[in-house]
């Protein structure tokens, strides 16, 4: 071991990337996971991770008493939650006072995203990382950052409204060539991992990408490995996105937009991008590029579902 992290409490573990922290947690050794989860959940999620030898632990992030229980004898807090402001910021916000009180060497709150820094980088939803980063900052509690851009997983799905592969349609502003970070939700588990044990990391904020996309580079890609055309749909300039985003954020109201499609459409408008990420070689990941993600997914599609199903129903 890197320090002296051993008992990790991972909050959010049975979601969709908590279950892949999880799994990366559990491949560092020397770490003994706990996993936060609210009373009466069931699933095989559940039962996979008790066989590996996690530490089950009953508790919501809206019940201190619980939260206390959870983090005694624990030496770091990795969060993965999200959902509205009760949740994503309330919520881990007594997680944090917990974390305080009970002395933990490193919090790594839920961010996994963009530049949320930039003012104007996907309105409330992003305001609400900023708070509570600063009530991280704030707190005293040593902390890591860890902003990794969009998910790959959600960034190519219909809920990013960019690409919708089963309809053969791609939506873009300005030219199509806008840049945009994303990282496959595996490699950023793995990053989180190796960060969550690393001295140097403490007080850090860290950036890693596993890639740069365009829509035109993405479309490209999947007409290539499917032989399928798209239809391309202009809606609209840059400078029109970024009217719409700012129409969709009513001063303080909680946008009900996915944080799949404020992670890519913010880019698209050139706000939110991350400005110093880690590569490869200094992350000894390897991570995995676009091209490699997209001919993996359309390797897990069946033959015969491939004309009518290429990628977007897949997990």
């Amino acid at each position: 071991m890197d320090t002296d992290i051993t008992h990790v409490l991972l909050v959010g573990g049975t979601g969709r990337f908590g279950g892949r922290l999880a799994s990366a947690l559990l491949a560092r050794p020397g770490i003994h996971l706990h996993v936060l989860v609210r009373p009466g959940t069931r699933g095989e999620a559940l039962r996979g991770l008790a066989e590996h030898g996690v530490t089950l632990v009953g508790g919501t992030l809206d019940d201190m008493r619980s939260l206390d229980s959870a983090l005694e004898g624990v030496d770091a807090v990795v969060s993965a939650v999200s959902g509205p402001p009760e949740v994503r910021v309330e919520g881990q916000l007594r997680l944090l006072d917990s974390a305080r009180r009970h002395g933990v060497v490193r919090f790594i709150p839920s961010d996994y995203s963009l530049d949320y820094t930039d003012a104007d980088a996907g309105d409330a939803f992003m305001a609400a990382h900023r708070r509570v980063a600063d009530a991280v900052v704030k707190s005293g509690v040593p902390h890591t950052f860890v902003l990794c851009g969009a998910f790959m997983e959600t960034a190519l799905s219909p809920r990013a409204q960019v690409f919708d592969f089963a309809r053969g349609v791609v939506s873009y502003w300005g030219t199509g060539d806008e840049p945009f970070d994303v990282t496959a939700m595996a490699d950023a588990a793995r990053w989180v991992a190796e960060v969550v044990v690393d001295p140097h990391a403490a007080g850090q904020r860290l950036e890693f990408v596993g890639d740069v996309a365009t829509v035109n580079g993405v479309a490209a890609l999947y007409e290539a490995l499917t032989g399928q055309r798209l239809r391309r749909v202009c809606r609209g300039s840059v400078e029109d996105l970024r009217r719409q985003l700012v129409r969709a954020r009513p001063e303080g109201a909680f946008v009900q937009a996915s944080s799949a499609q404020l992670s890519v459409l913010s880019q698209l408008a050139g706000k939110g991008r991350l400005r110093e990420p880690a590569t490869a070689e200094d992350t000894r990941l390897r991570p995995m590029t676009l091209r490699d993600f997209v001919e993996a997914r359309w390797r897990m599609v069946p033959a015969s579902a491939r004309v009518t199903s290429p990628l977007a129903s897949q997990p």
